[in-house]
């Protein structure tokens, strides 16, 4: 193992730390959500460099899975969060029409001589 490829791993682990933690602590539910997706960024890095020291292409598929995965999972988390956080629609207006013969009858006790 090359002095790069064992300070891209430290990094690695170290960002994976500190997501964890996030993940953890996190105040929110979009605050979690952003932590899992980072956490997956940071497996898929991790998997990416062991793939480019190792030379080996075999887990490029496993990397186009889990890339996909997160991106679905981001949208599908957004889209949820954006629906919940709406408030809800008012009623539709009932449309004008024209005063009945009940209506003016009630309009016109009310007026004068």
């Amino acid at each position: 193992m090359s002095w790069v490829t064992a300070v891209v791993l430290a990094l690695l682990v170290a960002s994976g730390v500190m997501v964890f933690v996030r993940l953890a602590r996190g105040p929110s539910m979009l605050d979690r959500a952003v932590a899992v997706d980072a956490l997956l960024a940071v497996v898929v890095a991790g998997l990416g460099a062991r793939t480019a020291e190792a030379r080996t292409p075999y887990t490029l598929p496993v990397l186009l899975v889990l890339a996909f995965l997160g991106f679905t999972g981001s949208v599908a988390i957004a889209r949820f969060i954006a629906v919940r956080g709406t408030p809800e629609p008012p009623p539709p207006a009932r449309p004008a029409g024209p005063a009945g013969p009940a209506e003016s009858q009630d309009h016109d006790e009310g007026a004068g001589p």
